[in-house]
């Protein structure tokens, strides 16, 4: 039985050793599935020089495996591969879209990164389509960008407003394959059936390379002719956090940050914001106490710099008027979120005239 593992945009880099680690753990995984090759869909490295110094390390850890790696160049290394870098007698690596990779009775079709537009793209696909037999199990690797759906620029990595390989479904009718196996999409795991029956999959990147690339990383398990697998990885990622103060919970914001950090999977790295209000008097804390508390708990997590959009309103919440309307406010029909709602607007209102007196 033929089994894929199926992931892209690992952007190896000589000073980014996550990245690196999650290389390892797709080896790995792959070795544990028992997989016959493992598809890398583009941009194994970040930039072509990655590829000349990190080669040998490479050869190492490719040359051990029990199974066949696949290579697309993408928009990003597609240089480094001209020149015939040797990374393992188990690598192959698809330079030219007519020299296909052969596995048993499955051939590996790839289009290598060119500066192709839609409609010459669009040609190149369809001439590709007449070198494929159709009796045959064809898997084609893609490496660029999908217009049918909607991507934020971020989504597809630093790639600014240029677009690469720019394809529509429907460029793929014509071709005889089960599955399209992309790169470049980095956001997240994502599948859709192309207008001819070929399944068109983005597996995101193994690793969070830019900080939009949040949440668990995946990669695409298949068995041609079953439904994919999305397999969660355990690299490194980002995960947004969002601690939101409220001066009447009486709890100290320390202890709610601690309980979130504990569900976090250890190889986070955490985008922390705090905001909302907080009654430093009742908790003991000012804000630069606060500021350094929080740091001090994120230092076990490899974290970006926290946002702090917090603010003390100690003195409205001692204020007499304030608590006469507290008193007031306690008295109404209103529910517990309306009068919730209700106390931090008048906490800004009080906090302005405040301000303006």
């Amino acid at each position: 039985m033929l089994k894929i593992l199926h992931t892209a945009d690992l952007h190896l880099d000589e000073n980014a050793g996550e990245r690196w680690d999650a290389l390892e753990e797709l080896v790995n995984l792959a070795g544990r599935e028992e997989v016959s090759a493992l598809v890398i869909a583009g941009d194994l490295f970040d930039r072509e020089s990655a590829a000349e110094t990190m080669r040998g390390p490479l050869r190492a850890v490719f040359g051990g495996c029990g199974f066949q790696t696949v290579i697309l160049p993408g928009n990003h290394d597609h240089q480094a591969y001209r020149s015939g870098l040797y990374f393992g007698d188990n690598v192959s690596v698809i330079r030219d879209w007519r020299e296909p990779v052969c596995l048993g009775d499955t051939v590996f079709w790839g289009l290598p990164h060119d500066h192709l537009d839609a409609p010459r793209l669009a040609a190149r696909l369809r001439e590709m389509a007449s070198l494929m037999n159709p009796d045959q199990e064809n898997i084609l690797l893609f490496h660029g960008e999908l217009l049918d759906t909607f991507f934020p620029r971020p989504d597809l990595g630093q790639e600014g407003e240029l677009r690469y390989m720019p394809a529509r479904l429907s460029f793929f009718d014509p071709l005889p394959v089960r599955y399209i196996l992309a790169g470049h999409f980095h956001s997240r795991f994502a599948a859709w059936q192309a207008p001819g029956g070929s399944l068109f999959i983005y597996p995101g990147s193994p690793v969070s390379v830019t900080k939009r690339e949040t949440g668990r990383r995946k990669a695409n398990l298949l068995v041609p002719g079953e439904t994919p697998r999305e397999a969660v990885l355990n690299s490194f990622h980002f995960e947004e956090l969002l601690i939101t103060l409220d001066p009447f919970a009486g709890e100290d914001p320390l202890l709610e940050l601690d309980r979130k950090l504990d569900e976090l999977h250890p190889a986070a790295g955490v985008l922390l914001t705090v905001d909302g209000l907080f009654d430093g008097a009742a908790l003991n804390l000012d804000e630069d106490a606060l500021v350094s508390g929080i740091k001090q708990k994120m230092a076990r997590f490899s974290t970006a710099e926290p946002s702090f959009n917090f603010i003390d309103v100690r003195h409205i919440i001692e204020d007499d008027l304030f608590k006469k309307f507290r008193d007031a406010l306690a008295k109404t029909d209103y529910s517990l979120a309306m009068k919730k709602e209700i106390e931090e607007m008048a906490i800004y209102a009080f906090r302005g005239v405040r301000q303006c007196s």
